[in-house]
């Protein structure tokens, strides 16, 4: 045997132990705990400034005060303001806020001054005021102490939102039930109000109704069945609304629901 023989096999044993060795090594700084890595969120210091932040953004300080204290990544919000809309944006700017988990609401609205049937006046006027209610949509409100309900029909879905929204801000409203059902997208149904709509209003007997800046007959149709609603001065026009609309179209039930105002 030579000398090289002799000396080969302790060569490569030497070679394996040492790369045995750097891989359990590597091994070793992969799964051992490096200190400091952990990311550290933010503070309740901080996270508070940043409710309190978004709440000045809202600009809830224009209907009322809200507090807010943050405990572990849970805000409460304390104070008082003058709508039920602004209860919610301040629920919502907290939610939004990094580092908040849940709210807790203590906020209160203010209500003493306010009564129903003023409540009732001014979400009319809001109504009245929105720029996409329409001949086709129909809207009623009503009222049980301070809370606003509304309901009715409307033809979008954003129009539904929208209200909600604006008369949940009335001043004194504690709490809105938003019932308004969105009727069905059919060309089907737009054909039929468009016909009934062009019938009455283009009727000389409703010419003074179709001037007004809110007409108030209202065309209802849902799936086919058409409901006329609103306001007309004398019994005569609400009949003759009527038989304007039965010969209008094609549908498939009527139903005059159509109020001589007082």
């Amino acid at each position: 045997m030579t000398k090289e023989e002799v000396y080969k096999p302790k060569l490569y044993q030497r070679t394996f132990s040492i790369g045995s060795c750097l891989a359990l090594i590597s091994l070793l700084f992969l799964f051992a705990p490096v200190s400091g890595r952990a990311d550290v969120g933010p503070s309740n210091a901080e996270i508070t400034a940043g409710v309190q932040s978004r709440l000045y953004n809202s600009g809830i300080f224009k209907h009322g005060e809200v507090n807010v204290q943050v405990t572990n990544g849970v805000a409460t919000l304390t104070g008082t303001v003058d709508s039920y809309g602004q209860e919610l944006r301040a629920i919502r700017a907290a939610r939004h806020q990094e580092g908040v988990n849940s709210v807790v609401n203590k906020v209160q609205v203010s209500a003493e001054d306010v009564s129903p049937q003023q409540i009732l006046a001014k979400a009319r006027h809001q109504v009245l005021l929105y720029p996409y209610y329409t001949i086709f949509d129909n809207i009623t409100l009503s009222t049980q102490g301070n809370q606003l309900t509304v309901s009715g029909q409307v033809t979008q879905p954003y129009k539904k939102s929208d209200l909600g929204n604006i008369l949940a801000d009335i001043r004194g409203v504690t709490n809105l039930k938003n019932d308004i059902q969105v009727l069905p997208l059919s060309s089907y149904d737009n054909h039929i109000r468009l016909a009934i709509a062009r019938r009455i209003y283009g009727d000389p007997g409703f010419f003074n109704y179709g001037n007004q800046a809110n007409p108030s007959i209202h065309i209802v149709v849902d799936n086919g069945n058409v409901v006329l609603e609103g306001v007309v001065n004398s019994n005569i026009d609400r009949q003759r609304a009527e038989f304007d609309a039965r010969f209008a179209a094609t549908y498939f039930g009527l139903k005059n629901n159509l109020r001589v105002e007082s």
